[in-house]
């Protein structure tokens, strides 16, 4: 399909800023959020610049998700959710305004910007991805550590199950959870296993691959299926 579009949420660096350069390099449109100038500069800097839109949005703040949802059109044929933070490393000594923050930008904001959205999201050949972790897998906890971080994106797969049953499944949108791998970002470290632009790819081919299926999945950057 030509002239594909995609809205990237949280693209400024990272995993997010691979992604837009990503779709930008396969041809499609590219809409992505930032917070702050610096994003957009980077943003900016890409190839193929000229198919970027660039918008300012904190998934965290209510009044910045209703006015991104007023000024896109559609239809999109991905919208990914890519915002995140890590917080606090120790539960037991986080005060309650990091869990907070941690449980609003990776839960409860990408999930409420996704529903602001949905109804621009493509029928049947539309998906919408949120960005995840294998450290959300309660089956695959077998040492603990970052459990905010691990609950709140334990609670976004959860959220998302519930947006596909009650508004992406009846119109054929796939709905994806995504594990991007243990990649070389700011959060993820210089000891991580792959870098960035391997898990974009991968990222990408997956979304290719499920877009159609009308089901929602828990999976990895390279397709394998983890458990909830």
């Amino acid at each position: 399909m030509k002239d594909q579009t995609t809205l990237i949420v949280g693209a400024s660096r990272g995993i997010g800023l691979g992604l837009a350069e990503e779709y930008l390099s396969r041809g499609w449109r590219v809409i992505a959020t930032v917070r702050d100038d610096e994003g957009e500069a980077a943003l900016k800097g890409l190839p193929d610049a000229d198919r970027l839109t660039v918008e300012r949005a904190d998934v965290a703040i209510d009044a910045d998700r209703k006015a991104l949802a007023g000024r896109i059109d559609g239809p999109l044929d991905l919208l990914f959710l890519n915002a995140g933070v890590m917080g606090p490393a120790d539960l037991e000594t986080a005060s309650d305004a990091e869990v907070d923050r941690v449980m609003q930008t990776n839960a409860f904001g990408p999930v409420r910007l996704a529903w602001d959205l949905i109804g621009r999201v493509r029928d049947r050949t539309g998906v919408v991805a949120f960005m995840s972790t294998g450290l959300a897998s309660i089956a695959d906890n077998t040492s603990g550590g970052y459990d905010a971080y691990r609950a709140s994106k334990a609670a976004q797969n959860m959220l998302a199950r519930s947006l596909w049953v009650r508004a992406a499944q009846p119109r054929g949108i796939a709905v994806l959870s995504v594990n991007p791998g243990w990649v070389q970002t700011d959060m993820g470290g210089p000891g991580a296993t792959i870098d960035v632009p391997t898990s974009v790819r991968g990222i990408a081919d997956q979304i290719e691959a499920n877009a159609g299926r009308n089901e929602h999945r828990f999976i990895g950057w390279n397709g394998r299926v983890l458990e909830w």
